[in-house]
């Protein structure tokens, strides 16, 4: 199936996830993801893509990108991730991908899904269910390591409720090397299935306190759209959204100003 995306096309193996890339091509599907792309990934820099699923954001990304890093823990998904990059020789020949969990410490894990496997929705907080796989974990600074990783400056983070537990892990990277955050946060994946709502709500602010220090540590921080979003806005959506997806920066953006092609 040869998708074409705001100018750049790839060829996709689509027979087990035909919607999904249906959607991708006729626009449908996160269409505010791209121009956030467009606007932080630049030639002379690496961009990372933790939650690479089957491949969407990392194809597209490594057009834009000096390289692109693809990271997939779920095996089924990684199959056909790996058939899409192939698929797209030479120009994902900037491209890597692995088979691993960023986690908080390098070993082993146990990382699930809700279902059947092969979604978007497998996550290291999933491991107890009845789908789950023990896979091999990385740090993320030992990732870094493995790969040589020297000049990103953007990575795309959507792991299904395993950014609270990474997040903290990651602040001093951060820090120092301020890389422009496309993040997506799972509050509704937190707490325990069977606590009633006031339970969950506590589990959410417990666990965006947590990883405050990495929400408030960039001089800008938009919604999908390009807007600017406070802090106190952004713990207010963690405690009732399912899903939240941010931009957490140091260069400026503006929804008028972002790209539109």
């Amino acid at each position: 199936m040869r998708v074409r995306l705001r100018g750049h096309e790839f060829e996709v193996g689509a027979a087990r996830t035909r919607a999904y890339w249906r959607a991708v091509a006729d626009g449908s599907w996160e269409p505010a993801t791209f121009p956030i792309f467009e606007r932080f990934i630049d030639r002379e820099h690496s961009c990372i893509d933790l939650g690479a699923y089957v491949g969407v954001t990392l194809l597209y990304a490594c057009q834009l990108a000096r390289r692109a890093y693809g990271v997939e823990a779920d095996p089924i998904a990684f199959a056909e991730l790996r058939q899409n990059v192939d698929a797209n020789r030479p120009v994902t020949d900037n491209v890597r991908i692995a088979e691993v969990c960023i986690a908080p410490r390098t070993g082993t894990v146990d990382f699930g899904n809700c279902g059947e496997g092969g979604d978007t929705t497998s996550s290291l907080l999933f491991g107890n269910r009845r789908t789950h796989w023990r896979v091999p974990a990385l740090s993320f600074e030992d990732f870094l390591l493995h790969h040589g990783i020297e000049d990103c400056n953007f990575i795309k983070m959507d792991i299904e409720g395993g950014e609270y537990a990474l997040l903290p892990t990651m602040l001093q990277y951060l820090r120092t090397q301020r890389p422009t955050l496309h993040l997506s946060l799972h509050p509704c994946h937190l707490g325990k299935r069977r606590i009633g709502w006031p339970g969950k709500v506590v589990a959410r602010l417990a666990a965006t306190l947590r990883i405050r220090p990495c929400l408030r540590l960039y001089r800008h921080v938009y919604d999908h759209d390009g807007h600017p979003m406070s802090f106190q806005r952004l713990l207010w959506r963690c405690l009732a959204k399912v899903t939240i997806d941010v931009v957490l920066t140091d260069r400026e953006w503006s929804a008028a100003g972002s790209s539109d092609r």
